[in-house]
């Protein structure tokens, strides 16, 4: 009887708070406060998003809502449901800075508090302007060391190095900050580990680590093959696909064999997650942009023929937390394509491509504003 009685009271505590509203909001001096009212053991997860908070918890009965706020510190909320998830979505203001924890009830269950601070008023002064952006562009060369990809009138790691290093000139140029993964003809794994299956899942997991939050993008550079006859340029972002033609691709960049399908396998997986993640979903949505513009730009300084953009679970880009593509330049066993791969020329136009992709997109709209709204670059 207990038992029964705390469980009907647990279920009467949500249905109070969802009445009360989820989450309750407060405006007090300095600083606006969301309380979410969650049964025991609710799981939940506070992370913050380009504009504001985004709180994951485990399935709740709280009502859809969407409002925009007239308050110092939060512009906007809205409450969805994603499967088995409930997703409180908090817009902020610029500048605004908070803090969360915990109050916990008598009968098991608790309050998740959030308290977003008030930006404090300049004193007969302008705002002052936020600093601007550091772009960060990580250009990842593909295979290298006792990896050489594919192989035919060229190498693959040769050729991937070659252009990222082209690429890197052209963007510090223009004031960005290049991150090569490798800079020379080396894998990331350490020198002591001989297995080179375990060499490539080390590798892999490296180049994978670098595409975080301290970046701004992330371009995986490769080189093509096939057992037909084929040539052109592709380019991919992270995402399931049922086409065997690019399941095949992507077994093969992920490290070929037995470990290929594994790693491919739980790269799928990744990609079905995304679907209920709203911040993997907004990052796949820009990756699919770069990717276009980037093509766009190789297309126009090559005239190479356009294979297209594709979504493929490629292990490397499979947790990017920021824009990330895989390009493949062209096939190195085509006659014509393999040796224009192998002339300077023809290189040096992929790389202006590449960099004529990455500053559109970096200067486009939405993402121009998430970076710098005040000073997109030209």
């Amino acid at each position: 009887m207990r038992q029964t009685a705390l469980i009907i009271f647990w279920v009467l505590q949500l249905v109070l708070a969802t009445a009360q509203g989820f989450p309750r909001i407060g405006v007090h001096e300095g600083f606006t406060r969301f309380v979410f009212d969650l049964p025991m053991g609710t799981p939940y997860r506070v992370d913050p998003s380009e504009t504001g908070v985004i709180v994951r918890f485990g399935p709740l009965e709280a009502p859809a809502r969407s409002e925009t706020l007239d308050d110092p510190a939060v512009q906007a909320y809205r409450v969805e449901h994603y499967n088995d998830a409930t997703v409180a979505v908090i817009e902020l203001r610029p500048g605004v800075e908070y803090k969360r924890f915990v109050l916990p009830n008598e009968d098991g269950s608790f309050r998740l508090v959030l308290d977003f601070f008030h930006p404090a008023p300049a004193a007969n002064a302008p705002p002052p302007k936020p600093n601007p952006p550091k772009l960060v562009v990580v250009l990842d060369p593909g295979h290298g060391g006792p990896d050489p990809g594919a192989t035919g009138f060229v190498v693959e790691k040769e050729v991937a190095l070659d252009v990222a290093r082209r690429v890197q000139r052209l963007l510090e140029a223009q004031g960005i900050e290049v991150i090569l993964t490798r800079a020379e003809d080396t894998d990331l794994a350490p020198p002591d580990v001989q297995n080179l299956r375990e060499r490539k899942l080390i590798d892999l997991g490296k180049r994978a680590g670098m595409a975080d939050l301290t970046k701004t993008l992330f371009i995986s550079i490769h080189i093509n093959s096939a057992e037909r006859p084929a040539q052109g340029i592709e380019v991919y972002y992270f995402g399931a696909t049922q086409d065997p033609r690019l399941l095949a691709k992507a077994v093969q960049e992920n490290g070929g064999g037995e470990l290929g399908e594994r790693l491919t396998q739980q790269a799928q997986r990744r990609a079905e997650q995304i679907l209920a993640d709203l911040v993997a979903k907004a990052n796949q949505d820009f990756s699919r942009r770069l990717a276009e513009m980037v093509l766009e730009g190789m297309l126009e300084h090559t005239q190479a023929q356009n294979r297209g953009v594709h979504s493929a679970p490629f292990y490397v880009i499979r947790n990017a937390q920021i824009p990330a593509i895989l390009v493949e330049l062209g096939f190195t066993n085509h006659p014509t394509e393999g040796h224009r791969l192998a002339q300077p020329d023809y290189r040096a136009r992929l790389a202006e491509g590449i960099a004529t992709g990455v500053l559109r997109f970096l200067a486009n709209g939405a993402y121009a504003s998430r970076l710098d709204p005040e000073k997109p670059l030209p």
